[in-house]
C-alpha cells in the first residue's frame, strides 16, 4: 500500500525515534492488513536507533585518544 513510503518511515524512525514511536501508536490501532506491520517495525528501528545512539554517546568520543594518543596535547 504504501510502497516507497515505509522504507521512508523505516529510516526516519531509525534517526528520530519520536516519528517510530508516533508512527507505532497511530498505525498499530488500524484496521488494515499492513499497517501494524509497518508500525512493528518503525518501532524496532526506533529502538535500534536510540541503542546505536547509546553506544556512540558511550562510546564513540572515548577510542580517538586510544587512536591518536597524541590529540589533545597542542604546545
Amino acid at each position: 500500500m504504501l510502497g516507497w513510503v515505509q522504507y521512508l518511515v523505516y529510516i526516519l524512525s531509525f534517526f528520530f525515534p519520536p516519528i517510530g514511536l508516533v508512527t507505532f501508536w497511530v498505525f498499530s490501532g488500524r484496521d488494515d492488513e499492513e499497517l501494524p506491520m509497518i508500525a512493528k517495525w518503525s518501532l524496532l528501528a526506533a529502538f535500534i536507533g536510540v541503542v546505536v545512539w547509546c553506544i556512540v554517546a558511550a562510546f564513540g568520543m572515548a577510542p580517538h585518544r586510544f587512536l591518536w594518543p597524541g590529540m589533545g596535547t597542542w604546545r
